[in-house]
């Protein structure tokens, strides 16, 4: 029967099951017309973790991790098409102490990397987590280089990533002529002086327009880069914004309201954290994105002392200063509040919502379908008294079946609606 099915279907059902390996080892099994399809679904994603150099079986972890590595150039040497499966690479916790930079082991896992490394020339997604450039040697540096140039990268990950100087960073960026997708959590970067112009780079020639991220990331050596005339990079035409702001100093805030204002009406995904307490925090508005179709507003505290209130009040107001308040596109908007656990039912708390559920009442905001809450630190005992004041609050979205209610480990369904009122 499994031979009967169409080809097209063999592949659709194979595409959906590319993150449970084991499946994909049994319909590898079944026959030929299966084999193909699944062995590029198995090698579609390879990670090399190096093991912790301070585990105190380092040495038999690292010869497992190199004799691994043997075993999948092996396969790749009587399997050549193997290699061009392989959509996303990982390299993870490649940051060895320089103390041990000689070592044998450390030279045995980094030369069985460099070679598996260069195997691959058909990588979409590249990620690296818990790297050190600098502490990388040269041959698995010049491999990793080679994968920013490969035409079928497409997105890029940098999670806890260290480099000497931003200089290095942006040529590596600008090596990825197809980059649309960019995610960078905390970024370690010794020398963040913008950069130098790059040769054979033309200026606004890499479309960075699918997905920007910046988590807890010193954000103005890119800024600076974007607004020089010879940046490779163009973001204006970008669709998905991501900004995590820690510290909350004015170049942050600065930062976040010069990205919203260059990308402009083409943004429709947002998605910010920025404390809203600063003074420099009304910097941040939506005057510059009408056309945002989904706003997600993380990690809001609301305390004893402190109501958010005003300070979202103000971004939905900002919609009505731009040049296409009639034309407001917003269908979606989350609200992830962290509440101070103890006295998360406080009424007096919550009686200021009403002048949110006011604003989103207005004309302008008629495209919007839903509004979702996400409270953090409410105790399971609490969240039903949480929901009811909630929809008590904010009549017009209870009223419009556009409230929803999301409490971690309530205990209860993920998302609840409140339509028992």
């Amino acid at each position: 029967m499994a031979s009967s099915l169409p080809h097209e279907l063999i592949e659709c059902i194979l595409d959906n099951l590319h993150h449970e390996k084991s499946t994909l080892f049994n319909c590898a099994l079944i026959g030929k017309a299966w084999a193909l399809s699944a062995q590029r679904g198995i090698f579609q994603r390879i990670v090399l973790q190096l093991p912790n150099q301070y585990h105190e079986d380092f040495e038999d972890l690292a010869t497992a991790y190199t004799a691994r590595n043997e075993q999948l150039l092996e396969l790749f040497d009587r399997n050549p098409y193997l290699t061009s499966c392989v959509r996303t690479l990982e390299l993870k916790q490649f940051s060895h102490d320089s103390r041990r930079a000689s070592h044998s082991s450390n030279r045995m896992t980094y030369a069985s990397t460099t070679r598996v490394v260069e195997q691959l020339s058909n990588v979409k997604k590249l990620t690296l987590a818990r790297c050190d450039w600098e502490t990388l040697t040269p041959e698995l540096r010049t491999a990793v280089t080679d994968i920013f140039k490969t035409s079928s990268l497409t997105a890029v990950s940098l999670s806890h990533f260290s480099i000497s100087s931003f200089n290095q960073l942006a040529f590596l960026l600008s090596q990825v002529s197809c980059l649309s997708v960019l995610k960078i959590d905390f970024l370690y970067c010794h020398n963040g002086d913008a950069p130098t112009p790059i040769a054979n780079c033309p200026p606004r020639s890499i479309q960075l327009d699918q997905r920007l991220h910046f988590r807890f990331v010193n954000m103005r050596s890119f800024t600076t880069w974007f607004q020089q005339d010879t940046c490779p990079l163009e973001i204006r035409n970008l669709q998905t914004l991501h900004i995590h702001i820690r510290h909350a100093t004015a170049p942050d805030y600065e930062d976040t309201a010069f990205l919203l204002q260059y990308i402009g009406g083409n943004l429709q995904e947002l998605e910010l954290q920025v404390p809203p307490w600063n003074p420099h925090s009304t910097l941040v508005h939506f005057g510059y994105t009408p056309n945002l179709r989904s706003i997600t507003l993380l990690r809001i505290q609301q305390t004893e002392l402190y109501s958010p209130v005003p300070w979202i009040s103000f971004l939905l107001e900002s919609f009505q200063n731009s040049d296409d308040s009639k034309s407001i596109s917003l269908r979606h908007l989350t609200i992830q509040l962290d509440l101070e656990y103890s006295d998360e039912v406080m009424i007096q708390r919550w009686d200021r919502w009403g002048a949110v559920d006011t604003l989103l009442a207005s004309p302008i905001f008629a495209s919007l379908q839903t509004v979702k809450f996400e409270l953090l630190g409410v105790s399971s005992l609490a969240s039903g008294a949480v929901e009811v004041i909630l929809s008590v609050n904010l009549p017009f979205l209870q009223s419009s079946n556009k409230l929803q209610v999301q409490i971690p480990g309530a205990g209860e369904a993920d998302i609840k609606s409140l339509g028992y009122i």
